[in-house]
């Protein structure tokens, strides 16, 4: 029997077909589910670094948002989703896709952060207007659209 964490890391793997990924991807997986979460994160923000192509950067920092969703540490959740939310702003297709796909990341940091005012993070308010600011000047830019 195939365990859910199995399937995850399975996943994640499948995503990052480059083997120098794989192993670095898969460690962070596995010192991530130990309770190492720093180390976990410092090896993917390596790993991030490397990565050439923006898609795989957003793909990243998704993985990234999910697997700190899971250990209830929303803060760092929502600060991946921003990334990723910056990086589609950034993609060199259409503005108005780059726009849409940006406003859901927002939109994704924006809920993590609201789980993280009801821990009591202080900085989570803060963030959230953030997001919402940048949400609210993507709509007024591209309604015209």
């Amino acid at each position: 029997m195939i365990r859910g964490s199995t399937i995850v890391k399975l996943i994640c793997i499948n995503r990052f077909r480059d083997a120098t990924h794989v192993v670095s991807v898969s460690e962070a997986f596995d010192l991530a589910r130990a309770g190492n979460r720093e180390l976990a994160v410092k090896i993917l923000k390596q790993e991030f670094q490397k990565l050439q192509s923006s898609d795989q950067k957003v793909e990243l920092c998704e993985w990234i948002a999910g697997c700190f969703e899971n250990l209830h540490d929303y803060g760092q959740a929502g600060e991946w989703y921003e990334m990723a939310g910056a990086l589609s702003l950034a993609h060199t297709g259409s503005p108005l896709i780059n726009a849409l796909m940006a406003a859901a990341q927002y939109e994704k940091a924006i809920d993590c952060y609201d789980h993280g005012l009801s821990d009591g993070d202080e900085e989570a308010e803060e963030s959230i207007q953030k997001c919402l600011e940048i949400i609210h000047d993507l709509n007024r830019e591209y309604s015209a659209s």
